[in-house]
């Protein structure tokens, strides 16, 4: 075995199966093992804490998730969203006649808004009144 420097310049030469090479063998063996236990250790270390990091993220986000889906599930017919809002019914009809507000429709074509459509017509109803 041949040991060499940065510039590879040869240092030592170490015959094949003599003792200095069989000691020099084991001491990188031992280095090879130390590194890559170093490393695990290392990677282990990252991969906790981005799991913690995940988990500090993930609960807002899925407890904003789960109340976006509430919040869409909960429909309202015409009527039951003139009343939130404090208009007539016909006005809605009218809003959506001149295509000012477009709800959504249920399975017998009847207009229905989700909780999240009436806070944003509240918003748009507050802006126009100046």
């Amino acid at each position: 075995m041949i040991l060499c420097d940065k510039d590879g310049k040869v240092i030592k030469i170490y015959p094949y199966s003599s003792e200095e090479y069989w000691r020099f063998h084991r001491v990188l063996e031992i280095l090879h093992k130390a590194g890559k236990k170093r490393l695990e250790k290392l990677l282990n270390k990252k991969e906790e804490q981005k799991e913690q990091v995940n988990q500090i993220l993930d609960e807002p986000d899925k407890k904003i998730i789960r109340k976006a889906e509430k919040r869409k599930l909960k429909r309202y017919n015409l009527s039951q969203a003139a009343k939130v809002l404090n208009v007539p019914r016909q006005s809605l009809y009218y809003w959506i006649k001149k295509g000012w507000i477009k709800p959504w429709r249920d399975y017998r074509r009847y207009p229905v808004f989700t909780v999240l459509d009436i806070e944003g017509l509240i918003k748009w109803k507050n802006t126009i009144k100046c």
